[in-house]
Parts: structure tokens; C-alpha cells; sequence
């Protein structure tokens, strides 16, 4: 499968070399040079802009720092929609809000592709490993268009629902209880110094 994989930061490196490991034909889109070589030295290709992707994607996974860059990287005067092959779907693997991830898909169907809101979690070594938590919501035809990417990249698949926003509803939730549980771990440790505990055992 033709994929682009658009941002190769911690997250989108890992899931492009997935990709070269499953034998996909892959083209990153990163603006930094040695990033992008560490990609061609794996197999892949790469390109400083997703503008210039070559034409026919069959499958597109933004892995952009915000739903501006999403826009900007898919519509914008370098955006890369118009190198995706007919019928090919968008992964946005963005964290951004559910209305964020809802008006893209409405931008992306009506040029006629398909879009699975589809944000990750599992850190770096997920990344790498292949075996990232994907949270995804979209058509049966979305999903099915994109199995071969989510085959190579996730460990595990939650499919959530035919309508795009659940996934990305989900990944705040998910952000919300990783924040509480952060902040409630660093009570608890504080609790424990002040009890006399040795900090450095507890």
C-alpha cells in the first residue's frame, strides 16, 4: 500500500518504520533533514513538505502537533489532499477536538476520500514497537480502507462507532484520567515525605 505518513516526530517515525517493516511503499513528510534520512535509511522515502508527496496515496496519517497543522498539512497552499488516489483515507492521529476532527472529515469526504478520526497513545517504545493503542471511529469503509496501516501500527484497536469525534472524544478522556493520575501520584508522594517516608524508597 502507498501510505504518507505526515510529521515523523516520536510518534510518526515509529509508525512509518512499522510501515517499511510490513512491507508498505512509504513517503514521510518532515521538514527536518536528518529525520527524514533517518527514514530513507530504513527503506522509506521522504519529502520536506507533505505538497510534495508524490500523487496516489492510498492511505495518509497526520501525526501533527495541533488540528491548525492538520488543516494546513491536508488543505493548505502545501497541504497533500490532492496527491491521495480516489477512494484513499486519512488517518488523523492528531489530538484535537471532537468538532476539529468532525470538520475535517467533512472537508475530506467531500473531496471524495474517506477519514478515520483516529488519535494514539502509548509513548515512544509503543511507536516503535508497532503496537500503539489506537482510539478510531468512522465508516465501516474508512476502517476497512485503512486495516493494512492499522495492522502494522497498533497493538490495539478500539473501534468506536461509525461517527467521527467519538475518537477523539475518547482521547481526551483518556488525556484527562493520564493527568489525574499524575497528579494524584505526586499527592500521594508528597503525603508520604511529609509522614516521614523516605522519599527516595517510596
Amino acid at each position: 500500500m502507498r501510505v504518507a505518513v505526515i510529521g515523523l516526530g516520536t510518534m510518526g517515525m515509529g509508525a512509518a518504520m512499522n510501515l517499511v517493516k510490513a512491507g508498505h511503499e512509504v513517503h514521510g513528510a518532515e521538514l527536518r533533514e536528518a529525520v527524514r534520512a533517518e527514514l530513507v535509511a530504513a527503506g522509506g522515502q521522504a519529502v520536506g513538505r507533505a505538497c510534495d508527496l508524490p500523487d496516489g496515496m492510498e492511505a495518509a496519517i497526520v501525526f501533527v502537533v495541533n488540528a491548525a497543522q492538520a488543516d494546513a498539512v491536508l488543505f493548505g497552499q502545501e497541504g497533500c489532499l490532492p496527491r491521495m488516489a480516489p477512494g484513499g483515507v486519512v488517518l488523523c492521529c492528531t489530538t484535537v477536538a471532537p468538532e476539529a476532527a468532525r470538520t475535517l472529515a467533512t472537508r475530506i469526504e467531500s473531496a471524495g476520500l474517506l477519514m478515520l478520526d483516529a488519535p494514539v497513545s502509548g509513548g515512544a517504545v509503543a511507536a516503535r514497537g508497532g503496537s500503539m493503542t489506537v482510539m478510531a471511529s468512522g465508516s465501516e469503509a474508512a476502517f476497512a480502507r485503512a486495516q493494512p496501516v492499522l495492522d502494522a501500527i497498533a497493538g490495539k484497536l478500539w473501534r468506536l462507532g461509525d461517527a467521527v469525534g467519538i475518537g477523539s472524544t475518547v482521547k481526551m478522556v483518556n488525556q484527562l484520567l493520564a493527568g489525574v493520575h499524575i497528579a494524584t501520584a505526586a499527592e500521594a508522594m508528597a503525603l508520604g515525605i511529609r509522614a516521614g517516608a523516605d522519599p527516595q524508597t517510596l
